[in-house]
């Protein structure tokens, strides 16, 4: 369970860089590679709001020079990907579960409790949007295909 309470200890940073609300601690992308903070942030999509402040000093060092490493030799590869117009936002991670419920893998169904068909991201089956539409439409025509009528 480290990889749990990793997560916590990140998302609790973040929550109080972001002021103790649900806006998103934010960097320009050059001042995060460069490891400065941003004076001003550009506009951004995420409805609750972006909040300057250094996103490296929220992550371990060694996943912030991966980062400012991959950042750079992208930016180095696809001219005018590295712009401060860009923001490193912080963090996402409730991507997938990091638990997985039991299904039987022919069946698609809970083992022990008839019925039930775990699927998607929260089940552990899927690990994105689509990846869990798919797993969703396989469970649906599956319990069908048990339960007619």
């Amino acid at each position: 369970m480290s990889g749990v309470a990793f997560q916590r200890d990140v998302e609790q940073r973040a929550w109080r860089a972001g002021g103790g609300t649900q806006a998103a601690p934010a960097q320009r992308m050059v001042d995060f590679i460069e490891g400065r903070p941003s004076a001003s942030l550009p506009g951004c999509s995420y409805p609750p709001g972006i909040v300057s402040h250094r996103v490296d000093e929220l992550l371990p060092d060694d996943i912030v020079e991966r980062l400012q490493v991959g950042l750079r030799a992208f930016g180095s590869k696809m001219r005018g990907y590295v712009t401060n117009e860009a923001v490193v936002v912080a963090v996402e991670s409730r991507t997938s579960t990091p638990v997985r419920i039991p299904r039987d893998p022919a069946r698609l169904e809970h083992p022990d409790v008839l019925g039930l068909f775990p699927c998607g991201e929260g089940a552990g089956y899927a690990g994105g949007i689509v990846s869990a539409a798919i797993d969703g439409v396989r469970c649906a025509e599956q319990c069908a295909a048990l339960y007619p009528g």
